[in-house]
């Protein structure tokens, strides 16, 4: 059997006792939380207690936690994720129809802060201790030690409120026809701001860790034994130097992946990004526990997806891991 399918076939039954404790765990905070799901529906005092204990029945609530949890795992087994106490539809429907514009957010802020985190970290480590590397190391420390929350709504007050040179919020602008040139124009101008936010994290952290690597591969035998040869500069640095280098950012990236998704919480909430963050705060602020549990589901399922995703990308840039087993 080859190395791929085993990897993916290994990673995939480590995942199914992983997922199975994060269904419990979600489920028991979840349901153990302050907080009435009725209450939160009909409003304090809007009904009698006898309606609210109807409700409660109806919705399976006055049932011991147990058999609340052994109807859920049923119900997620056959594919089902429940219907939302406060939208009245189907969990993955709602989930389904979020997912779009949480995947363009954090496609394009993971694209930008991959390409401008190599790219920086690489200019660090080529000139150590230099102007170049102190501007950039100083930048980078900057982006992911100011908190997400705060930035954005600076970069709102500043590029929105005061200079109009950007929406303040949603992801495009009503009344214009989908996929029309000004429907797009529209979508590229309100992903300007949380992209910039969300990717100056990301941009420092990668860049940081790009720098130190970079540093290691340029110091190893490999590049003195090339230099021995007579390669010229710039071939060891992009055909030796670079892949050494990215080898161990690799699995940063990959996590990067599903950690993204609650880091994006922050950012759409702050934007008004019409994407799984924002349903999120709502499904929390709402006691909507059908909905939370299967956003913690999905995250969870991604991050397992994007481990397996590095596996293989790393057997893809190392050779040596490859053949037959």
């Amino acid at each position: 059997m080859s190395v791929v399918p085993r990897i993916v076939g290994t990673r995939l039954l480590q995942a199914v006792p992983l997922l199975l404790a994060t269904v419990v765990v979600n489920f028991a905070i979840i349901h153990l939380a302050p907080g009435d799901p009725v209450t939160m529906m009909v409003g304090e005092g809007a009904v009698s207690a006898d309606q609210m204990d109807a409700i409660r029945e109806s919705l399976g609530l006055n049932n011991p936690l147990y058999v609340q949890f052994m109807d859920y795992l049923g119900s997620v087994l056959r594919g089902d994720l429940g219907t939302s106490y406060v939208y009245h539809q189907p969990v993955s429907e709602i989930i389904g129809s979020r997912i779009p514009a949480t995947l363009l957010l954090m496609g394009s802020t993971y694209l930008l802060s991959t390409f401008l985190g190599l790219l920086f970290g690489i200019i660090a480590a080529l000139r150590p201790s230099s102007l170049q590397d102190r501007v950039l190391m100083t930048i980078a420390i900057l982006g992911y030690s100011v908190p997400t929350f705060w930035l954005g709504f600076i970069a709102l007050m500043v590029f929105a409120v005061e200079l109009g040179w950007l929406p303040i919020s949603g992801m495009v602008d009503s009344g214009l026809e989908p996929g029309s040139w000004d429907y797009w124009k529209s979508v590229l101008l309100h992903l300007v701001l949380p992209v910039a936010v969300l990717s100056l994290f990301y941009t420092g952290l990668i860049a940081r860790l790009m720098r130190t690597s970079m540093l290691n591969s340029l110091r190893g035998d490999f590049i003195v034994t090339a230099r021995a040869m007579g390669l010229s500069k710039w071939r060891i640095i992009l055909r030796h130097a670079v892949p050494n280098a990215i080898t161990p950012i690799v699995t940063v990236l990959g996590l990067q992946i599903g950690l993204m998704l609650s880091g994006a919480v922050l950012t759409e909430t702050v934007f008004g990004w019409p994407g799984l963050g924002v349903l999120t705060v709502q499904a929390v602020a709402q006691r909507d526990y059908p909905l939370l549990l299967g956003m913690f589901l999905l995250t969870s399922v991604m991050v397992i997806i994007a481990n397996v995703l590095t596996d293989l990308v790393y057997l893809a840039i190392n050779p040596r891991l490859r053949g037959n087993g």
